[in-house]
């Protein structure tokens, strides 16, 4: 199986594969080419990176993640599915992170306290953003921060997180498109 994915900064590109090291160890990984730099950039570019992903690297799932910034995310979610090409509806998941990536990482707070070791209580609240960067060391442009978020997202218990708005919405895209696939992801919100 090939998923390509197409996402805007390295703690995104981490998350993907540690999800899929988590759901589908024997998954390849495909990068979605992106050129700019802005939000706006990125959103211009869905329908061409997923079509070239999905034609010329012959990937079989696509996922793409963005941020709801300010905005609430279900209507990035509505406005952003729109450029999603209707012929890759069936092999598309697409998450819209509640403000940003960092704040799914932080669903969790006890799980992501444990990780960088600190209290759970001096993550910041609601927007833990910054602190989350600088803690992994994501700031720095550096492999070290990637591969441990990465680690962390593939060991973390999805039950806090299963039960977060938008990162709810994204697991169940993904359980759904699995299941249709005859893959068996299990069900994290019935975990003890």
């Amino acid at each position: 199986m090939k998923i390509g994915y197409f996402v805007q900064g390295s703690a995104d590109v981490a998350f993907v594969k540690g999800l899929a090291d988590k759901c589908c160890p024997e998954a390849t990984l495909a990068p979605g080419k992106f050129r700019g730099y802005s939000g706006e950039s990125l959103r211009r570019e869905i329908p061409n990176a997923l079509k070239d992903l999905h034609d010329h690297h012959a990937c079989d799932y696509l996922v793409v993640l963005t941020d709801s910034d300010e905005e609430e995310w279900r209507r990035v979610h509505k406005k952003e599915w729109e450029r999603i090409p209707v012929e890759l509806h069936h092999c598309t998941v697409f998450g819209v992170a509640n403000r940003d990536i960092e704040c799914w990482l932080a669903l969790d707070r006890d799980a992501l306290a444990r990780e960088l070791d600190c209290k759970p209580n001096d993550i910041p609240s609601p927007n833990p953003s910054g602190f989350v960067k600088r803690k992994f060391g994501i700031q720095k442009r550096d492999d070290a921060g990637s591969e441990r978020i990465k680690r962390f997202v593939s060991s973390v218990v999805l039950l806090k997180w299963v039960n977060g708005d938008s990162f709810g919405d994204f697991y169940d895209q993904i359980r759904r498109l699995s299941k249709r696939e005859g893959c068996d992801i299990p069900n994290e919100r019935e975990r003890p």
